[in-house]
């Protein structure tokens, strides 16, 4: 029963497997409390991160500081649960595994995209994307729009 604390460093073996999201690089802190009760367990997770990725716009490299926190139930049983705060454990288990909560709280707080401010991006990018035959439409869309 009662309160524990820990700080959990996020390594690179961490951010490695954030690449399928296109995270090239990071470093940061899990920080977890758990509340132990006679039933259940209660997990409050936060992270704090700064990730290397590149500029969805420019394709440079920027830092983006992600954070995040949820909560998850921890209960012992049989059935599976499909809520997903809530975590049901064999009735033998004798510790956890923090390493899935902490990567689905990095997923579901990561940025929809990785974009420098417009005044950071690449110059010769920008201009590249704003010739004008980048910005001209395809004939071969305007005779498609004729059979309309």
């Amino acid at each position: 029963m009662g309160f524990h604390e820990m700080h959990i460093p996020l390594t690179s073996f961490f951010f490695e497997e954030l690449q399928p999201f296109e995270v090239l690089s990071g470093k940061g802190t899990a920080f977890a409390k758990l509340e132990k009760k006679e039933s259940m367990l209660l997990l409050n997770l936060s992270i704090d991160s700064k990730l290397r990725a590149a500029c969805d716009r420019c394709g440079d490299e920027l830092e983006v500081e992600v954070s995040g926190n949820m909560d998850l139930v921890y209960k012992f049983g049989e059935e599976p649960s499909l809520d997903e705060t809530l975590v049901v454990l064999p009735k033998d288990a004798f510790q956890l595994d923090l390493f899935q909560p902490c990567f689905e709280l990095m997923v579901i707080s990561l940025p929809t995209r990785f974009v420098h401010d417009e005044k950071d991006c690449n110059p010769e990018i920008i201009k590249l994307l704003q010739t004008p035959e980048w910005s001209s439409p395809d004939p071969r869309w305007e005779a498609l729009k004729k059979n309309n």
